[in-house]
């Protein structure tokens, strides 16, 4: 699976990003890895742990592990990824002066 920053996806790139996501860790987990195992040796949400809040990340990771694509929970997560990002470029650009 090719890794993306979701820096640059559009909210519906990043959906369709989430869903990949999830179907390149059911296809891992089907073939017998542990779910501790596949943590421990992935890097695939290091981005998002520094994008999202802490009490957010949590919900993110099982939602993705769980396979979870309600609307609800999808556009959830997708309004706290753009507000996380929308809080990082506007700290950035502060601090630019």
């Amino acid at each position: 699976m090719k890794q993306r920053s979701v820096k640059i996806l559009s909210r519906e790139e990043t959906r369709e990003y989430l869903f990949e996501i999830q179907d390149h860790v059911d296809n891992i987990l089907q073939s017998g890895k542990s779910i501790d195992t596949f943590l421990d040796e992935t890097d695939l949400f290091d981005e998002f742990e520094q994008i999202l809040p802490d009490e957010e990340f949590g919900v993110f990771v099982i939602t993705l592990l769980n396979r979870i694509r309600t609307d609800f929970i999808i556009n959830g997560l997708l309004d706290v990824i753009e507000s996380s990002l929308d809080s990082d470029n506007a700290r950035v650009a502060n601090s630019r002066g």
